[in-house]
């Protein structure tokens, strides 16, 4: 992790060099980060460093637990004087509620959620503030990266993503089809979600999916080139069922997407992106 972190980092700091701003002293744009948690204590420590741990100081995260009871009190009262987290633990209907209702609670120009088992690198928030910034961006995301349990790193993207926003919004973007566009990496405005925000009721699971789609009817997803978060992968995780989130996403998904991912389509397309660009 540690090798992964050096190395991803420089690449982080590069892209504040090409863009002249001093990483340190930089003050922006507040960033709200909601996290949605229930009886998740055995990896919560570790999301909460992650941002405790981030350079950019102008940020809020707020935490919604859905009444846990396995200790995930007792770690939320330690950290919530260490850094700006704030928290509530009350009955929800569901992680896509617990999250609204985060949502609902922020007061940032920058919104994103990152579940209580994954992480954010130390340049995480800096990069997002400098990117959506810029007027002409309204949601970003980095390369995806994976943990495994024990929290070493498993996977990252060699290759910088980039998304067709026609295919965004045809729903292409999923496993089975052109891959995931990873949830935690992804960050955007709030003016993006008060115009295109918002979940579908009955979902548990494939919320993000239905997301991405509504925001790329909006405006075209832009990419940085480094690693803004990791995903971690454990048994336990309400993910680890795939076929639960294709019940919830079976009306959009065609047996020719299956086409898509045997042609390696969005690999090809990103390695056209790279020498266009």
């Amino acid at each position: 992790m540690v090798d992964f972190i050096e190395f991803y980092g420089r690449r982080a700091r590069s892209l504040y060099l090409h863009s002249n701003t001093d990483t340190h002293q930089m003050t922006g744009p507040t960033v709200s980060v909601v996290t949605p948690t229930y009886n998740s204590s055995r990896f919560l420590e570790d999301t909460l460093q992650s941002l405790r741990n981030q350079r950019y100081k102008d940020f809020e995260h707020i935490v919604i637990d859905g009444e846990s009871d396995d200790g995930t009190h007792d770690i939320l009262r330690e950290y919530e004087d260490t850094y700006p987290m704030r928290w509530i633990s009350e009955p929800d209907e569901g992680m896509y509620s617990a999250i609204e209702k985060g949502f609902k609670r922020a007061q940032g120009e920058i919104l994103c959620w990152l579940n209580s088992d994954d992480l954010y690198m130390p340049w995480t928030l800096e990069i997002v503030a400098e990117r959506l910034n810029r007027k002409e961006k309204d949601w970003i995301t980095g390369h995806p990266a994976h943990l495994d349990e024990s929290g070493r790193v498993t996977n990252v993207s060699p290759i910088r993503p980039y998304y067709n926003r026609k295919w965004l919004v045809r729903g292409w973007y999923h496993r089975r089809g052109l891959g995931f566009v990873q949830q935690e990496s992804t960050f955007w405005t709030s003016d993006l979600w008060n115009r295109a925000g918002g979940f579908p009721d009955d979902v548990r699971l494939a919320g993000d999916y239905y997301l991405w789609r509504q925001f790329a009817e909006e405006t075209q997803l832009r990419t940085v080139d480094t690693v803004l978060a990791a995903h971690r992968q454990h048994k336990n995780q309400m993910s680890h069922d795939i076929s639960q989130y294709y019940e919830e996403i079976e009306d959009a998904v065609s047996p020719s997407h299956r086409l898509l991912n045997l042609m390696r389509v969005n690999r090809l397309y990103n390695i056209y992106n790279i020498f266009r660009n």
